[in-house]
């Protein structure tokens, strides 16, 4: 409870601070976010984690079917439910961050990032590995860097446990 009660306060503490407010992004502004978010989700904080989501914020999720790709459009607040319930269900949670660039618009208004997610869990006794490709954009609100928006998509073929 106490590692959760610091990432939260951390998130607070560096995206939630007027005093701290930008007006443009950067590179390293985004990095906090990204930073911030992945240790909220190491911890399976989902507050922590709508503390880096914006507003506005919405997730288009990609998931491979037999046929075509099911996609689906949710707002913050279904995100942030899907992930906390998801967590719900699974033991032996391990959350990574791969292959990240961050890119910039010329005028540092808004940023992208992209990453492969990697997550190892088991669920009924079972090990799981789910690999996505993430695609996020961000945005200063308030001052604050924050994720606008995230779009996914599940990576097929070897889902093998890396070790």
């Amino acid at each position: 409870m106490f590692a959760k009660t610091c990432v939260f306060s951390t998130l607070m503490l560096l995206l939630a601070s007027p005093a701290l407010a930008a007006d443009k992004l950067t590179k390293a502004l985004i990095r906090e976010v990204i930073d911030a978010a992945d240790a909220a989700s190491v911890q399976r904080d989902s507050a922590a984690i709508g503390v880096a989501l914006g507003s506005n914020f919405y997730k288009y999720i990609e998931v491979p079917s037999d046929g075509m790709p099911v996609t689906a459009r949710i707002n913050k607040q279904q995100y942030l439910d899907l992930i906390k319930s998801g967590w719900e269900k699974t033991s032996n949670y391990q959350y990574k961050r791969q292959d990240l660039v961050i890119n910039l618009s010329p005028d540092g208004d808004t940023g992208e990032s992209f990453a492969t997610i990697v997550e190892r869990f088991e669920i009924d006794g079972k090990e799981m590995v789910s690999k996505v490709r993430e695609y996020a954009r961000y945005e200063l609100e308030d001052g604050r860097p924050v994720i606008v928006n995230i779009d996914s998509q599940t990576l097929v073929g070897d889902t093998t446990p890396e070790r």
